[in-house]
Parts: C-alpha cells; sequence; structure tokens
C-alpha cells in the first residue's frame, strides 16, 4: 500500500477457514500490517467483525516490522482499517473489506 509504484506497508488478511458458528461469516479472521520501509513508523490496525457486539481490536504504535497481528472470533465480513505515517506525512488510511462478502 498505498500503490503498485509506491510501498510503504503491506496489508495481510486471512481466515482459517473453519466456523465458529453457523453462519458463512462466523469465521475467525486475523490481520497484520506490515512495515515495509525499513524503519520505524507510527503505524497501526484496525480489525472490526460484522456483529455490532463484538469490540474492535486494535494495535497502533510505532513499529519497525508490524503492527498487530489482532484477531476476531468471527468476522469474516468485517472490514479492517490501516494507517501509516511517514516522516510526519499520512501515507496510509484506508478501510479494506474482508472476505468476499455482500
Amino acid at each position: 500500500m498505498p500503490s503498485p509504484t509506491q510501498r510503504y506497508a503491506t496489508l495481510y488478511l486471512w481466515t482459517n477457514g473453519q466456523e465458529t458458528g453457523p453462519r458463512y461469516y462466523d469465521k475467525p479472521i486475523c490481520a497484520v500490517l506490515a512495515n515495509d520501509t525499513g524503519a520505524k513508523q507510527s503505524m497501526g490496525i484496525r480489525l472490526k467483525s460484522n456483529y455490532t457486539d463484538d469490540a474492535a481490536r486494535e494495535d497502533f504504535g510505532t513499529f519497525g516490522t508490524y503492527a498487530g497481528p489482532v484477531y476476531q472470533n468471527r468476522g469474516y465480513c468485517g472490514t479492517a482499517y490501516s494507517y501509516m505515517k511517514v516522516g510526519g506525512r499520512v501515507v496510509i488510511d484506508t478501510v479494506r473489506g474482508v472476505g468476499a462478502c455482500n
């Protein structure tokens, strides 16, 4: 991220494919924001499930390698928020969907 020609970080989102409940989107999810700059940066990741009862899980700070991992027990149709600041300038500030959901 943020683009194929300008790489500051890589967002990894995955599930182990197993369901923790009766619905398709009851799958555990995990997210990591990997720092591709080679230096410590202010960055973070927030993972929200698609259930309003579930609190968001997040990891924000100054990291040299990655922010996270953060986990949700369910929420395959949730969202992941990524943030990174380099040299006082915000270079990543985005939300991505988790899973293949409508």
